[in-house]
Order: structure tokens, then sequence, then C-alpha cells
């Protein structure tokens, strides 16, 4: 995972144990969060989906978490827009959600033969190759408001 704080908008969500939107079902757990965030890149006029299927590798067989595709990231004009992880402990669940202002490899390019590092572009996207003028501030908050809006639900 590439994170550069000038180009990515990360947002942490945790969810205790026991709480209405916690999930027992690793997979299904992602799924309330994909959602909200569709909506929320929706809202700024992205083609958003969410992937409700099982985990796809991708063309770096896993090495690059955007080039793979996972239960409840989501997904614009077929190409991954935000990756999302899950770690839980008996407390409850911790999502991290990041997305990009423009889908770049960084130093990853140099661990990929070209081919691979091809394939790996065209499977991931940022919210300006769609058209949104925001910075990675604005987007995060973007992203915490329908979170805190859907909690609130």
């Amino acid at each position: 995972m590439w994170l550069d704080p000038e180009t990515s908008a990360w947002v942490d969500v945790f969810v205790p144990a026991g709480d209405p939107l916690w999930h027992a079902d690793l997979s299904k757990a992602f799924h309330w969060l994909g959602r909200t965030l569709a909506t929320a890149f929706a809202a700024l006029g992205a083609p958003a989906s969410v992937h409700l299927g099982p985990y796809e590798a991708g063309p770096s067989d896993g090495l690059v978490c955007l080039a793979s595709l996972g239960p409840g990231e989501v997904m614009a004009d077929g190409r991954k827009l935000i990756g999302i992880s899950q770690r839980r402990t008996r407390e409850g669940s911790r999502f991290q959600c990041i997305a990009y202002n423009r889908f770049e490899l960084g130093p990853l390019e140099t661990v990929l033969d070209p081919a691979t590092a091809s394939r790996v572009h065209s499977r991931a996207v940022g919210w300006a190759d769609l058209g949104i003028t925001a910075s990675p501030t604005q987007i995060a908050k973007q992203m915490v408001s329908f979170i805190a809006a859907h909690d609130a639900d």
C-alpha cells in the first residue's frame, strides 16, 4: 500500500463488538461501510458501486491492494475507488479506508514488471480521474459525514 497524505484520503472507522453495525461474517462486515462510502461518492457525481462478491487477488496476485478487490470495496467505472481493510479484536472491528486523488503506484512500481504495472493501473481509479475536484481533506470529510449519518440511523 502506497500512502501519500497529499494525494489520498484515509479514514478509520471503529465498530464495537455487539454494535448493530458489527457483523460476525468477516466478508459481510464490510458491506454496510462500502454501501455508505459508495453513496458518499455518488453524491459527488461518481458512478460508485459496491463489490459484494468474494476477494479477487487481481493482476498483482494481491501484492498491490488497489489492484485487488474485496467484499464491500467501492468501485467506479469497473475500477477500485476505495480500498477497505479490517482488523478485529475482542473489542470490535477497525476498518481502514483509502481513496486516491489519482491512483499512483509510487515506489511499488519498481517491484512490478511493466506489464503487471500496466494491468494494475487499469484496475484502480482516483476521484480526480472521475472529474471530482476536491482535496483529500474534503473527500475525508465527505466520507466521515456519510458514515456519521449512517451511524445515526
